[in-house]
């Protein structure tokens, strides 16, 4: 099975698009139909329903999403690794949730080379379930999420916290307006809704929701909207948009983990990362 057609199924899952994503991938619509039925033959099942406009997996497509996906990401693993040049000894794949990446992980590339020159990185981003699938399907070497995740295979390191706060684009909000029309549902893992539903007993439900912290921000640049943010999000946007804290409102504890497999040919390297990231957070969060 070629590589470039989990790519375009790939392509297609995400954006539910024939021409669109024949597009990205710098081929025809033709090309793009073709790839697919072909997958379709030898797997014996629709991918994909088609009906005018509208492109939506079948169950059997969302079933093959996460193996393509492994397929994929495990054949980029070792293209990358077969091509490393001579000064690389090592590579190690790591996966991120979007919020990891941008609190967290994209400060300290830097000094994370310096601590493996040796090692080349590769980096992707990923849904929380997906990361956890792709580690025990030795796609990735390692995963960062917000919830530890419980298996005998793997191995959760509490690497720092953060904490969340309500705040709201507006001064002096109380915290019945902020949480009412206008509130940004931000999806901080299971912990987080079940915290938020004890603190928040009756809350009506948002009419926006995100599982992505960075984007509740920029939601927050119009209209009178409010979100449960890190510290850290607002303290570096603050020259750019001003947030005030909201009197009164609870506030939540998260903690970044670091998951990888118990057995794994790569472990020193992976606790080498992990023991440098943990000095790191430890040196930013005092």
């Amino acid at each position: 099975m070629d590589i470039a057609h989990l790519k375009t199924f790939l392509e297609i899952y995400r954006i539910r698009h024939f021409g669109k994503a024949a597009q990205i991938l710098f081929i025809t619509q033709s090309a793009a139909s073709a790839r697919i039925k072909l997958l379709e033959e030898r797997l014996g099942v629709k991918l994909f329903t088609r009906e005018r406009h509208a492109i939506e997996p079948t169950p059997a497509g969302h079933r093959f999403h996460k193996y393509a996906e492994m397929t994929v990401s495990g054949w980029e693993q070792a293209r990358l690794m077969i091509a490393l040049p001579e000064r690389f000894n090592h590579s190690l794949s790591i996966g991120y949730l979007p919020d990891t990446w941008h609190l967290f992980l994209k400060d300290w590339m830097d000094d994370i080379q310096l601590e493996l020159p040796e090692t080349a990185l590769n980096m992707t981003i990923h849904a929380g379930q997906n990361v956890q699938e792709l580690i025990l399907g030795n796609a990735l070497d390692i995963g960062f999420v917000f919830e530890p995740i419980n298996s005998p295979r793997l191995i959760s390191i509490n690497i720092t916290s953060l904490i969340l706060k309500l705040f709201s684009n507006q001064p002096s909000m109380t915290l019945e307006e902020a949480i009412s029309e206008g509130y940004v549902m931000v999806d901080w893992g299971a912990r987080f809704e079940y915290e938020h539903s004890r603190a928040f007993p009756y809350f009506p439900g948002a009419s926006l929701r995100t599982n992505y912290g960075v984007m509740a921000l920029d939601l927050l640049r119009e209209g009178k909207r409010s979100a449960y943010l890190p510290d850290q999000v607002v303290t570096s946007n603050l020259n750019e948009q001003p947030l005030y804290l909201v009197d009164g409102a609870p506030t939540f504890e998260r903690h970044l983990y670091a998951v990888y497999r118990s057995e794994c040919e790569s472990i020193k390297l992976i606790e080498t990362l992990i023991n440098k990231i943990t000095a790191l957070a430890q040196g930013k969060f005092l």
